[in-house]
């Protein structure tokens, strides 16, 4: 059965990224931010706009090398720190301009931001059970609603599958990834939250006549290799 706020229940309301986009082939990279000290934390970050901590600035650094070729490469960032200071640092390493979109930015997580997990548990257990099986479908109090983002979220996916670059690099957050997958893939909203994105790994997706498909999911191989065999590193096909 599928929940409330499943993809199939906007079948009608499909964007444009979902229908017209399908005969030029293009590769989406979807990176998720580096490290933050919240993440280390465990806490909720969604619109707090927490920056990069040094092991974050070193993630995006070992990505950049593994990118370094990428010339062609279109950048659109959360306008976010901790997402756009990643951008940052890959357009440096592919002479590109970062262009921010506030469609990309984090869902807000109402009451709970600046709370750990543990901490966001212990104020109300059966919300936090709820929310745990399902972000999309129930949201902390003052949190942001799935329709809402979608809308959103849509238009940089429509922007991203119009734009004449055939590759593009959309850095955003573990929250917003998922959805985009969701749109995407046409995926329910439970089952792409089960899917790990660690910080400043990057997710692929395919786009062309066929439609949309997923290539690969959350390539971190970067952050733990040495940094000098990262340009001979491709990403799958």
């Amino acid at each position: 059965m599928h929940s409330a706020f499943d993809v199939v229940s906007f079948s009608r309301k499909m964007p444009k990224s979902m229908e017209d986009y399908s005969v030029t082939k293009k590769h989406l990279y979807f990176v998720r931010h580096g490290k933050t000290e919240w993440n280390g934390q465990y806490r909720f970050q969604g619109k707090s706009d927490i920056p990069l901590n040094d092991e974050g600035c070193a993630q995006a650094k070992k990505l950049a090398l593994r990118i370094g070729g990428w010339k062609d490469a279109r950048i659109l960032s959360s306008t976010l720190s901790r997402a756009f200071t990643t951008a940052e640092i890959l357009a440096a390493s592919c002479s590109g301009t970062v262009e921010p979109r506030a469609g990309l930015a984090e869902m807000g997580f109402g009451a709970w931001e600046g709370l750990s997990i543990f901490e966001a548990e212990a104020t109300d257990p059966q919300k936090f059970r709820e929310w745990k099986r399902n972000p999309f479908e129930c949201t902390p109090p003052g949190g942001e609603l799935f329709p809402d983002i979608r809308v959103r979220l849509s238009e940089v996916l429509d922007e991203a599958l119009a734009s004449e670059s055939e590759r593009l690099l959309l850095v955003s957050h573990g929250g917003i990834i998922r959805a985009a997958l969701s749109l995407l893939l046409e995926l329910s909203t439970e089952s792409v939250w089960r899917m790990k994105l660690s910080n400043c790994s990057v997710t692929g997706v395919e786009t062309g006549r066929r439609g949309n498909s997923l290539v690969f999911l959350n390539d971190e191989i970067h952050t733990l290799l040495p940094a000098e065999i990262l340009p001979n590193i491709p990403f799958p096909a």
